[in-house]
């Protein structure tokens, strides 16, 4: 009888513990240059102290961007209006990435002609956020771990866009 119950047990015990996973991971810190982030909405919390945000509006996409800011960040809030087609020429003609936080429809509303933000279909890949480099041809997602939101989490994929951010400014991105 002693040896069923143990056997039970372990049992249980295993399958307790396959059936749990994390909520959040540690992940490192970008500890690069300093870096300046234009950004159209509220600036978000990060755990990096050498991250400079300046806040924008749409207007200021018209300004020469390229000199003044490593990247250029835009909200959830923002991101019907960053669709409008006088924007395309500026994600065209930039040479500093793009991020669109919590884009459900990717970068294609960004860069087509005539289609709008509500219009675009909805990209079911769980992308937190999305990048465009449009000048390189090149495009990002980032996702939460194991697709929870939670502050660390949020956190850490401001961290790995920062990595990116920084490659790019140094010109070692694909390299």
């Amino acid at each position: 009888m002693a040896k069923k119950f143990y056997i039970i047990l372990i049992i249980l015990s295993i399958s307790l513990t396959s059936c749990t996973f994390r909520k959040s991971v540690e992940t490192e810190l970008y500890e690069g240059k300093l870096l300046t982030i234009g950004i159209i909405g509220e600036i978000p919390t990060v755990r990096e102290k050498n991250i400079s945000f300046n806040k924008l509006n749409f207007v200021d996409l018209h300004d020469d961007l390229n000199s003044k800011y490593d990247a250029i960040f835009i909200t959830k809030e923002n991101l019907s209006k960053a669709a409008d087609s006088e924007f395309l020429a500026v994600y065209k003609s930039s040479n500093i990435p793009f991020f669109f936080i919590q884009s459900t429809k990717g970068y294609i509303p960004f860069i087509e002609e005539g289609l709008s933000y509500e219009d675009a279909s909805e990209f079911s890949d769980g992308s937190y956020i999305t990048g465009l480099y449009y000048g390189k041809d090149i495009h990002w997602t980032f996702n939460l771990y194991n697709d929870i939101e939670n502050s660390k989490n949020i956190e850490e994929v401001y961290s790995r866009v920062f990595t990116i951010i920084s490659k790019i400014a140094d010109s070692t991105y694909l390299q």
